[in-house]
C-alpha cells in the first residue's frame, strides 16, 4: 500500500500577517496617531474578526486600514484573505497582486499567495512564494512557511528538497508534528526504516508531551511503519486504536483490507 503524505488542512486568518487580538480598543486612535502603526492594528483586529468568522466586522477593520496606510502591502493581503474567505476568487487574486506590487518581498503576502496558489490552483510557482518567506529569518510564521513548503515540494514531486523544507521547520520547533509525521512517511517511501522509525518517534514524543492523540492519519503510518519492522504487536495495537476511535474513518478500512 503506498505511503500517503500527511497535509494539514487550511487554517485561513489564524496565521495571517500579524498577530490578532480582537480586545484592542480603538480608544488609542486619535487624529495624531501614527498612521501607519493605526492601520496595522486595524489589520490586525481584522485578523481576529476573521479567524472568528465576523465578516462584518473584519471588512469595517480593513476599510480604516486602507484608508488610513493604502500603500501597506499587509492591508491588501488581508484583503485577500477576506475575499478568499468570501468565495471571491477574483478580488482575491487582485489584492494579493496589488499586495505584491507594493512590496514583492513580503514575506507574510509571499507565503499566504503560495498557500493559495498551492491549495486553490495547483500552480507550480506556489513553492517559490513559499520558499521565499521560509527563507526570511525575520518572519514570525517561519516554520508554517516551512512546513507548507516541504508539503508543497511533497505534492511536486520534489521529496529531497521537502525533507529540507521539513527538517528546517523542526528545527526552528522541535514540537512541529506535520514536520516528523511527513519525514517518517518519506523516509519510509524511500525504505529508510531506521530514519523513518527516529523521525516518529519524535513525533509520537511530541504528542505524548502536548497530550494531543493519535489522528486516524498517524496511526495509519503506525501500522505501515510497524509492519515494515516486523513488529506485529505494534500492528495490532496501533490497528486497535484505529477501530476504537475511528472505526469510519478511510484509514481503518485500508487497515482491515490489508489485514
Amino acid at each position: 500500500m503506498p505511503i500517503k503524505i500527511i497535509r494539514i488542512a487550511a487554517a485561513i486568518a489564524v496565521t495571517l500577517l500579524l498577530s490578532a487580538c480582537v480586545s484592542i480598543t480603538e480608544t488609542r486612535y486619535s487624529k495624531n496617531a501614527n498612521p501607519e502603526k493605526a492601520a496595522e492594528t486595524y489589520v490586525a483586529l481584522a485578523v481576529g474578526y476573521l479567524s472568528q468568522g465576523n465578516m462584518i466586522l473584519a471588512r469595517q477593520k480593513l476599510d480604516r486600514a486602507l484608508l488610513l496606510d493604502p500603500e501597506n502591502p499587509a492591508v491588501h493581503s488581508a484583503f485577500a484573505m477576506y475575499w478568499l474567505e468570501r468565495g471571491e476568487i477574483k478580488l482575491t487574486e487582485q489584492a494579493f497582486a496589488t499586495a505584491l506590487d507594493l512590496d514583492a518581498q513580503h514575506s507574510p503576502t509571499n507565503y499566504h499567495y503560495g498557500v493559495y496558489l498551492m491549495r486553490y490552483k495547483k500552480d507550480k510557482t506556489a513553492c517559490d512564494y513559499m520558499a521565499m518567506a521560509a527563507q526570511d529569518v525575520d518572519y514570525s510564521a517561519r516554520v508554517l512557511a516551512n512546513e507548507n513548503l516541504g508539503l508543497c515540494l511533497v505534492n511536486g514531486g520534489n521529496s529531497a528538497a521537502a525533507i529540507s523544507a521539513f527538517e528546517k521547520a523542526w528545527i526552528l520547533d522541535s514540537h512541529s508534528t506535520v514536520s516528523s509525521m511527513n519525514l517518517t512517511a518519506i523516509y519510509l517511501q524511500r525504505k529508510r526504516v531506521r530514519l523513518a522509525s527516529r523521525w516518529f518517534k519524535r513525533f509520537e514524543q511530541t504528542l505524548t508531551d502536548g497530550k494531543v492523540p493519535h489522528s486516524a492519519a498517524s496511526l495509519s503510518l503506525a501500522v505501515q511503519l510497524a509492519r515494515v519492522q516486523g513488529d506485529q504487536n505494534a500492528v495490532h495495537s496501533y490497528g486497535f486504536k484505529l477501530k476504537k476511535h475511528f472505526p469510519s474513518s478511510a484509514e481503518y478500512k485500508s487497515y482491515l483490507s490489508s489485514h
